[in-house]
């Protein structure tokens, strides 16, 4: 799982075992009404029980264990170890019951390769009869995006902070043509209390800089900008010094790019941008957004680029209903991880072998069931998340069941890990919840999630109220947009399609070697696994 701008935003509700409105959920106006306690939940009817305890830590963590083995090389895109976790999640599928759509398990995803990308920036001022062209390596005072190659040239206009936010007043491209334009863009946000929310922070400011900047880079789009220089504080050399350079990279064929590229620069590109209006990087943070008179810069990338393929794995369960069958509730996981690193292995047993593993196993719970759900159930095992979440992508571009009768898609990844007691005391906290104390003497922090799901899905909300319980977990509803998520629900929500995130705990072996099976408890993908089963049952059957 790449995090994008994924805050691990938090919701709990009230215990209650179905809603008996079906009005469309809004955000909860008390936080008590966010926690669904897991309480004491009604008997369950035997089949659906006995599935549930079908799935099973042991048959996890043999999934986990091959997925996450040597001999998969980490699952890189392109490689084939990858290929080999695809033909895995088929022949898993068909051991288990689950049928192929009419055309088989796989569905292949056009792709480009870059390799080789190398460029600069290139900045010209003309002020009166005189010209300078100052030139900025990529890969010394800038970092060029994984874009195809290409050569761009524009005007280039100072628009702060790049945020555009109606309810606190402010909008830093008020009054600015940024049409055919580049802007440049400074890190983070405004002075003052009201721009320290946590949410904000996590929006415009994380720490990682694919959150921090995307946010902006959507505002800049929206606009009519057609690139964004993103100008990065003092820690940019030492970024660029340890940051690790892929020799190639991945990028969908059948779809452009519609986002301006966005270029980190280096306060030294930044100063030299600024000066030409008697700015520098300390007064621009309280300065009016502005044009640069005279002012044109150049972005050039160079590389080599390859056409290939990679491949989604697609699975299905008609329903029981004739009225229903024709919707489907998807339940996915991405397949792909980081691959290798000269001679470093990630493995990725939690990302995302856990929830490969966990999908696996509903797949099997489901098909096994004596009776099935009246709507039909759908399995996706994902290419290229990792790399701009190409294979979701590319599914909610071309898909295999019609968006329009698919009633929620429900995604799977990193949930082999679980909370902390001093995490979930913080989120109790920051939130206010009466009753704290007695609320947290009860709950089992490893019983405990944080689903994501839309504002607006009132069939979403219901499903979690009652599969909390049902599986034994406690839970806090995260209500968001999801378009800007760091896994595959993202397109899913961007299409207006209802989704659930299930996700367990970051760890400190993400993205590292140490993300292996001996580093994270098949227990804990069981819980998740069966939260996220009774939850498809529920969007399949009610």
């Amino acid at each position: 799982m790449r995090r994008l701008g994924i805050s691990l935003g938090l919701v709990v509700t009230s215990a209650v075992f179905f809603r008996a409105s079906a009005q469309e959920a809004k955000p909860s106006a008390g936080v008590a009404d966010d926690f669904v306690s897991a309480g004491s939940a009604p008997p369950l009817p035997e089949p659906l029980a006995a599935a549930l305890a079908g799935i099973r830590a042991e048959s996890l963590a043999a999934h986990i264990a091959f997925l996450a083995s040597p001999a998969l090389e980490g699952r890189g895109l392109g490689s084939r170890g990858l290929d080999a976790a695809a033909e895995y999640a088929a022949a898993s599928m068909a051991l288990a019951g689950v049928p192929p759509l009419a055309a088989g398990y796989f569905q292949a995803v056009p792709l480009r390769e870059v390799s080789g990308l190398a460029g600069e920036v290139t900045v010209e001022t003309r002020q009166g009869g005189s010209v300078q062209t100052l030139t900025f390596a990529s890969g010394e005072d800038c970092l060029l995006p994984e874009i195809p190659p290409q050569t761009l040239t524009a005007p280039v206009v100072f628009a702060g902070h790049g945020i555009r936010e109606e309810k606190r007043g402010h909008d830093d491209y008020a009054g600015l043509d940024v049409r055919g334009k580049i802007v440049l863009v400074l890190r983070g946000v405004p002075g003052g209390e009201a721009w320290r929310d946590p949410e904000v922070a996590s929006r415009y400011d994380a720490r990682k800089p694919g959150e921090r900047w995307e946010a902006k880079q959507e505002t800049a789009g929206a606009a009519g900008a057609v690139a964004v220089l993103a100008a990065e504080g003092d820690d940019f050399a030492n970024d660029v010094a340890t940051r690790p350079r892929p020799t190639s990279f991945f990028l969908p064929l059948d779809a452009a790019n519609d986002a301006p590229p966005v270029v980190r620069v280096s306060p030294a590109v930044a100063r030299a941008l600024l000066a030409t209006v008697g700015l520098d990087t300390a007064s621009a943070g309280t300065a009016k957004p502005r044009e640069l008179p005279g002012v044109t810069a150049t972005l050039r990338a160079a590389g080599t680029v390859r056409l290939t393929s990679s491949r989604n794995v697609f699975g299905l369960l008609a329903g029981s209903d004739p009225e229903l069958r024709d919707e489907v509730v998807i339940l996915g996981a991405h397949l792909d991880h980081l691959g290798r690193s000269g001679d470093l292995v990630h493995p990725g047993a939690d990302d995302n072998a856990s929830g490969v593993s966990a999908a696996l196993e509903i797949a099997r719970a489901f098909a096994w069931r004596p009776t099935r759900p009246r709507r039909t159930v759908a399995f996706a095992f994902w290419t290229g998340e990792e790399d701009g979440k190409l294979g979701s992508g590319y599914y909610v571009r071309h898909p295999l069941w019609p968006l329009a009768r698919t009633r929620a898609y429900v995604n799977l990844d990193m949930i082999g890990h679980p909370w902390r007691p001093e995490e979930l005391r913080k989120l109790v906290t920051e939130k206010g919840l009466p009753g704290a104390d007695e609320f947290l003497a009860k709950v089992d922090p490893r019983a405990f999630t944080d689903p994501g799901l839309p504002l607006d899905a009132a069939h979403v909300e219901e499903a979690l109220r009652w599969a909390g319980p049902a599986a034994g977990m406690t839970l806090y509803l995260d209500r968001t947009d999801g378009t800007h998520g760091g896994s595959d629900y993202r397109d899913f929500a961007r299409a207006r399609v209802p989704w659930v995130r299930f996700f367990g705990n970051f760890f400190p072996g993400y993205h590292e070697p140490g993300d292996t099976p001996a580093n994270l408890d098949p227990a804990q993908v069981q819980r998740m696994a069966r939260l996220a089963f009774a939850t498809a049952w529920h969007l399949a059957e009610r």
